[in-house]
């Protein structure tokens, strides 16, 4: 059987976009998994780290997120952490078909790790991972909800991006990581 790394690199569902040669899924010790949109092309290609550059900093999503997980007592190297789309994209009209295309080998990973909850990092995860179409992402946010993935059900919460450059993906997301720590682990 070929493993979850193979089949990403060997996958041409979306064409011949560039993918993750390695380090697909970032490893944790938490009983959550964050997931976002798709790998950046200044992320984790070069450093093999999610949210870090080449020269071990974190860049700016990396430090809002940290900040968050530090209201919580976690850090990043603490999470479970993947992309839903696999593929490089730098046209982001891509983004929604290629989640929907990699939405098997992400299924694979996550029933591959002991994560209850699922955290997604804004629209076209959670569009994917809900199969449906978000019109008011708002709607969304902070919501939980109960679903199932391949063999396993899990508690699915959207969250705000976390990107600096979101005016919501720091103080929007504070009350739902206080949810988290103070209830769901």
């Amino acid at each position: 059987m070929e493993n979850i790394q193979d089949k990403i690199i060997n996958c041409n569902l979306c064409g011949e976009l560039p993918k993750l040669t390695e380090n697909s899924l970032q490893y944790g010790i938490t009983n959550f998994i964050i997931i976002g949109e798709s790998p950046a092309k200044d992320g984790w290609i070069d450093s093999k780290r999610a949210f870090y550059n080449t020269s071990g900093k974190l860049q700016a999503t990396g430090r809002v997120l940290e900040k968050l997980l530090n209201n919580i007592g976690l850090s990043i190297s603490d999470i479970y952490f993947t992309e839903c789309c696999k593929c490089i994209i730098s046209d982001r009209g891509r983004l929604e078909k290629c989640s929907k295309n990699c939405m098997p080998i992400l299924i694979e990973q996550l029933n591959e790790i002991p994560c209850e909850i699922i955290l997604t990092m804004g629209v076209c995860p959670t569009q994917a991972i809900l199969q449906t179409k978000i019109k008011k992402f708002a709607d969304y946010v902070g919501k939980e909800f109960d679903i199932t993935l391949g063999n396993r059900k899990y508690k699915l919460i959207p969250i705000y991006h976390p990107s600096p450059l979101n005016p919501k993906g720091y103080k929007e997301n504070l009350p739902i990581f206080d949810r988290i720590k103070n209830n769901l682990i």
